[in-house]
């Protein structure tokens, strides 16, 4: 339908508020009302419809639902009316036509619009009769325009959309004289046809269709609307009663935890009277129905936080169903232990089945034998020992359970092998060790060699997939500690021949000392390597003998002293240079010189000696000769003697050192130097 916007010369029009007394002056108001009323339309819709379902339509789909052409509509249509209507109808195009159609039915809002800017653009009588014309558009138009559209494509609507909206001017000025410029006769006659055609395409199926969607629609609107108003009463209201009665912070009267009461508790005082109550239990164990052991006051800590509080705090619906039901008010969990408590271990080692447990063979996992280059592998043993981890897991499994009964089978808990024979792992570890372990490192020193084994290598060295070896400085270092003791002869005893005669001696602080550090460091870098190596240890301290044999480290420069003899002599390249008696240490006041071999400290001249006397009194005492070997004993010249050798030392000796005569002090002094072995026996 298009709308009038240009005022025609000659014609009054009629305002909005003036549309009424129009068709109340053509005569067609009530008549319009009564015809196109709800019951109506519905009536006449319902009567389309049974047409539609008995086939008394055209078969051709526009035929039952195209709107004809108002001139086609029309009965004897007065000569005027046609002369000055018709070309406004058959001058528009068709896909105009019924997209103006197509606005009036399916997009009020849009139509709306369309009138609001003719409003805008034209006078203020021009707007009235615009708004008249909408106000009281004759129902033909309208059940026209409806069934156009409901049968209309997608497509063709939204082409005809543009085609209303931006119709030609001059279209619009021809159609304006031809409806302004009517006589009032005409007008009235043409109305009357108009109204007349209204009710017979008010007849056209799909019209009162449209209308009842639009009613169903707004009724489905309003239910759904209650629907969510109903469902936000009920969340609104479950809340409050979730908040305020239910999730309440203590338990509910009645209510039980492995049948102890907590009625009334918060969540960490019903976990303190678990654990109190729990520990308070006696669990006893039997074999074969008698008693072999109990374990009480297990003094555990339970991990039982999380489990109380759901207990607390359940579901909505499972808490609202034990707000009800008191008899829901029952709960049950596990009471395990974090770990056992020093109560419980030490009962548990005091069971006399744990304690006295004997066994015939010993359960061994399988292995790869590193004590040969044949690396086999050596299957697992099967033994009858007790698993005492396995027994204790479940004795607190059962105490968790609350089954304060235990039944004891010992070959339930004998000890299983981990390690399989047919073990992949162990198939793999075989692969290795025969590519990676079968290096041969020698350490030499000290007269000694010592050959790494596979078992020892594998501790210090890795090898990754792409064969990059990773060297533990930690495992080699403990790995050099070890070996230490071959190489160092400090304290180690000796059998030697000397001046004095054969002697065995052990003690002191002289001999080959291996360095532990830079042993540690030079080692690291061999076995980096990954080849066979023979290498010479590295030491803090020698012998001044050969350093290849620890029974000749003393060699032929030597200092010997014997207690028997009361004697000493000086040994230089197997030659005595200086031999003198002396006197030693006071053996009854015990006072004795230390025996063993040391090494030389250092050599002074003069200095002062120093100590104390068994009296408790304090000496100083000068000499012009001081050799110093071990604790403040040496040798020193003693020129308040006139004696020397015997058994002086018995009853009259030194406080530790051996004295000599000033002369023999000298020459003495003339050839020792520091670091040279000093040999104590007998």
């Amino acid at each position: 339908m298009e709308f009038i916007k240009k005022k025609q010369k000659g014609v009054k029009y009629l305002g909005k508020h003036d549309a009424p007394n129009r068709f109340k002056k053509l005569g067609i108001r009530k008549r319009y009302i009564d015809k196109h009323s709800r019951a109506a339309v519905l009536e006449k819709n319902a009567a389309a419809s049974d047409a539609l379902k008995k086939g008394e339509e055209e078969s051709r789909t526009d035929a039952d639902t195209r709107t004809l052409p108002v001139s086609d509509l029309t009965v004897e249509e007065p000569a005027a009316v046609t002369a000055a209507a018709k070309p406004v109808a058959t001058e528009e195009p068709a896909e105009e036509t019924a997209a103006a159609e197509a606005a009036v039915t399916e997009e009020p809002a849009e139509e709306t619009s369309a009138v609001g800017a003719a409003v805008t653009e034209e006078p203020a009588e021009e707007t009235s009769a615009a708004e008249a014309a909408v106000t009281e558009e004759p129902a033909e138009e309208t059940a026209a325009a409806e069934a156009a559209v409901t049968e209309e494509p997608a497509e063709e609507t939204v082409a005809a959309e543009p085609a209303a909206t931006e119709k030609p001017a001059e279209e619009t000025v021809a159609a304006e004289p031809a409806t302004t410029e009517q006589p009032a006769e005409e007008t009235a006659a043409a109305e009357s046809a108009t109204t007349e055609q209204a009710a017979e395409v008010s007849r056209a199926p799909g019209t009162a269709g449209l209308r009842s969607g639009r009613v169903q629609k707004r009724r489905t609107g309003r239910i759904l609307l209650i629907l969510v108003i109903i469902l936000a009463v009920l969340g609104v209201g479950g809340f409050a009663l979730n908040r305020v009665v239910l999730n309440a912070d203590t338990f509910q009267s009645g209510s039980s935890i492995n049948g102890i009461d907590v009625s009334g508790l918060t969540q960490a005082k019903a976990v303190e009277k678990l654990t109190d109550e729990w520990n308070k239990k006696t669990l006893t164990i039997t074999e074969k129905d008698s008693k072999i052991g109990t374990i009480r006051n297990f003094d555990l800590e339970y991990d039982i936080n999380q489990q109380v509080k759901e207990c607390l705090h359940p579901s909505f619906f499972r808490k609202l169903l034990r707000t009800v039901r008191p008899s829901k008010r029952s709960y049950s969990i596990a009471m395990t232990a974090k770990a056992s408590s020093r109560s419980f271990d030490r009962q548990f080692r005091r069971l006399s089945f744990v304690k006295d447990n004997k066994y015939t063979t010993k359960t061994r996992n399988a292995y790869v034998d590193l004590t040969s280059s044949d690396f086999k592998i050596v299957k697992e043993v099967y033994g009858d020992n007790l698993d005492k981890s396995k027994l204790k897991k479940a004795l607190l499994s059962a105490i968790a359970r609350n089954k304060m009964k235990f039944s004891y089978t010992a070959a339930d808990y004998y000890e299983k092998p981990t390690v399989l024979s047919d073990s992949e792992t162990l198939k793999e570890r075989q692969a290795y060790a025969e590519k990676y372990l079968t290096k041969k490192i020698t350490v030499t020193g000290a007269g000694k060699k010592y050959t790494i084994k596979p078992a020892q290598l594998d501790k210090m060295i890795s090898v990754s997939k792409s064969g990059e070896i990773t060297v533990d400085e930690k495992a080699v270092k403990t790995f050099v500690k070890s070996i230490a003791d071959r190489f160092t002869t400090v304290g180690m005893t000796r059998h030697l021949k000397l001046k004095g005669g054969k002697v065995t001696i052990s003690g002191g602080n002289y001999g080959n000392t291996l360095n532990i550090t830079k042993e540690t460091t030079r080692l690291s870098r061999v076995l980096a390597e990954g080849k066979d190596a023979t290498t010479e240890a590295v030491f803090s301290m020698t012998g001044y003998g050969s350093s290849s044999s620890v029974t000749d480290d003393i060699g032929d420069f030597y200092v010997e002293v014997s207690i028997s003899k009361q004697h000493v002599w000086c040994v230089k390249n197997g030659k005595t240079v200086v031999s003198a008696d002396v006197v030693t240490g006071n053996v009854k006041e015990g006072n004795g010189t230390p025996e063993g071999v040391f090494s030389l400290m250092y050599k002074q001249s003069p200095s002062t000696l120093e100590g104390r006397n068994n009296d408790g009194s304090s000496y100083k005492t000068p000499v012009k000769y001081w050799m110093p070997f071990y604790a403040g004993c040496g040798f020193h010249d003693a020129k308040w003697r006139d004696s020397f050798g015997g058994s002086i030392y018995l009853r009259n000796g030194s406080h530790g050192c051996v004295n000599m005569p000033p002369a023999k002090a000298a020459k003495l002094y003339s050839y020792v130097e520091a670091g040279m072995p000093v040999i104590v026996h007998p």
